[in-house]
């Protein structure tokens, strides 16, 4: 079972955006060897502490929508529900963002694999949550990135 290091401490921004006032992080335990390479791969800082186990540090002055859901949504699924995860999911799509303007010949498999291991990071993060994060949530939101993130790691000047 993975865990955060702490609540988030952020300053909204209007109209959408959230400032983190201290770092967030989040430890792995359900990710293998080759997902922690992949998230290497493309840029992301994993540490490894002495307890073999991975750590994904938000820091502190990072610029996060918390979970991108439509505001006509927000009765079912709002931001804050899922906000822990979507901050450690939106820095690993903007290290895909990244790895992928830097790269004129990007290797395509690893952006596909690195989309697949950030998303399960997010459903990762969405099981450890505490206060717990209702079931039918978890899906909904896991769904709603795997089929619509591929939009959100295209870069562009203003999202990397």
């Amino acid at each position: 079972m993975g865990q955060f290091n702490a609540k988030i401490l952020a300053e909204y921004t209007p109209p959408r955006s959230w400032s983190l006032h201290r770092e967030l992080s989040y430890t792995l335990t359900d990710v293998t060897v080759d997902e922690i390479d992949c998230l290497k791969a493309i840029g992301v800082q994993v540490v490894r502490d002495t307890n073999k186990t991975e750590t994904i540090s938000v820091p502190k002055g990072f610029v996060t929508d918390l979970a991108s859901v439509p505001r006509a949504a927000w009765a079912f699924i709002a931001p804050w529900d899922v906000a822990r995860s979507a901050i450690i999911h939106d820095l690993l799509y903007k290290a895909i963002r990244k790895y992928r303007w830097k790269n004129d010949k990007e290797d395509k498999d690893l952006v596909k694999k690195a989309k697949k291991v950030a998303d399960k990071v997010f459903l990762c993060g969405m099981n450890d949550a505490n206060p717990a994060v209702p079931s039918w949530k978890k899906y909904s939101a896991y769904y709603a990135v795997v089929l619509f993130g591929r939009w959100s790691i295209i870069p562009n000047e203003s999202n990397i």
